[in-house]
């Protein structure tokens, strides 16, 4: 199992499209890569999505992937917040931060991701794999 990566790819809310200020410190803390996929499938949680990483699966999930080598100790910290990654031990977390192979037009990379942690029984797929163009439809 990898434990380190420069890198990271979002599939949701810190995509380029948003301007929240998570989105932004991201964008201002980090180089923009492109765009990549991994296998998985992703859900539309209400006001926003989570993916699940399958690596045999043929449906794609497109994410934003970037270089976040520079600010990486105080980053992944930031939008562990964000994602509630750092809420008290014992409790079930929404998401979980992995590292996952991730396909771009370059090759790949292992990135950082925050992966949906709960059961997705009952959720609506976003068929695309892409929440981006998902909410702008």
């Amino acid at each position: 199992m990898l434990t380190d990566s420069d890198y990271l790819i979002v599939y949701g809310t810190l995509r380029p499209a948003f301007t929240n200020s998570f989105a932004r410190y991201l964008r201002q803390h980090s180089q923009y890569v492109g765009e990549g996929s991994f296998p998985g499938q992703l859900f539309d949680l209400g006001n926003y999505p989570g993916a699940i990483y399958q690596q045999d699966s043929l449906q794609l999930v497109w994410g934003t992937m970037y270089d976040i080598r520079q600010h990486k100790h105080t980053l992944l910290p930031y939008l562990d917040d964000y994602e509630g990654i750092n809420e008290p031990i014992g409790q079930s977390h929404e998401y979980i931060r992995t590292i996952i192979p991730v396909s771009w037009s370059e090759g790949s990379f292992n990135c950082w991701i925050y992966l949906y942690n709960m059961p997705v029984a009952g959720k609506k797929i976003i068929g695309s794999g892409d929440y981006e163009h998902y909410v702008g439809s």
